[in-house]
């Protein structure tokens, strides 16, 4: 009997398992923060949205994460621990697009911006206005 009570417990487990991996639950949460910050631009706020940025100037060339503040005003690049900048590239041209990120580059390469494929628009006319 105990032998029996193990296995069906180790077969719970592995389903247990199994199911969390197909449920993708960084992005299922992810989806809602995004939607949360599509509906505040939407309603005229400004946001901080999530990316990874190099640039020449404001991370010395390095990849760093941190946030791009947009809606009314500026964009400005809000990096970790650290005091907002202005943010201004130029024109983007977008590099590469997958699932969970789309790459863009600046005239010359000297700016590298990726970013989530639903909030690029945002970010996009923020920049372009």
């Amino acid at each position: 009997m105990g032998e029996l009570a193990g296995v069906l417990l180790r077969g719970i487990v592995v389903l247990v398992g199994n199911v969390l991996v197909v449920l993708d639950l960084p992005e299922l949460f992810g989806g809602r923060r995004r939607a949360a910050r599509q509906a505040a631009l939407e309603r005229g706020e400004r946001v901080t949205i999530p990316c990874v940025l190099r640039d020449e100037e404001l991370t010395a060339g390095r990849e760093r994460r941190g946030r791009l503040e947009v809606g009314a005003g500026p964009v400005r690049w809000l990096p970790a621990g650290g005091e907002p900048v202005a943010f201004d590239p130029g024109e983007l041209t977008m590099q590469a697009v997958d699932r969970q990120a789309v790459t863009f580059h600046a005239a010359g390469g000297r700016t590298e911006l990726r970013l989530h494929p639903d909030e690029a628009p945002p970010v996009l006319r923020a920049l372009a206005g």
